[in-house]
C-alpha cells in the first residue's frame, strides 16, 4: 500500500523526507511497477546531493533485479528506471 502513495507523493512533491530509506525499501519490490516508477522519480529529480549516490545504488539494485525477472507488467517500468539512470550519468546501467 506505501508503494502507491509514496509514488504520487514523489510525483507531486519530489522533496521527500529521507529518500535513501524511500529508495532502499522500494529496492525490496523488484516485481512492483510502482517501486520501480517511484525509483526512476527519485532518481530523476534528485533534491539531496549528498543522497544522489546512495539512492542512485539502489535504484541499480532494483533494476538489476527487475530487468533479472521482467515480465508484461514491469516492463515498461523498468525501462523508465534504466532511463533515469542513464540520464542521471549511470549509463553502464543501459547494460542491465
Amino acid at each position: 500500500m506505501w508503494l502507491p502513495l509514496a509514488r504520487a507523493s514523489a510525483e507531486h512533491t519530489p522533496a521527500l523526507a529521507d529518500i535513501e530509506a524511500v529508495a532502499e525499501r522500494a529496492a525490496a519490490h523488484p516485481g512492483s511497477p510502482h517501486a520501480l516508477r517511484l525509483t526512476a522519480q527519485l532518481v530523476a529529480h534528485p533534491t539531496q546531493v549528498w543522497s544522489d549516490e546512495a539512492v542512485n545504488r539502489h535504484a541499480r539494485t532494483l533494476l538489476q533485479a527487475a530487468a533479472a525477472r521482467s515480465d508484461d507488467e514491469t516492463q515498461d517500468a523498468v525501462e523508465e528506471l534504466r532511463q533515469a539512470l542513464v540520464n542521471a550519468g549511470q549509463v553502464d546501467a543501459a547494460r542491465v
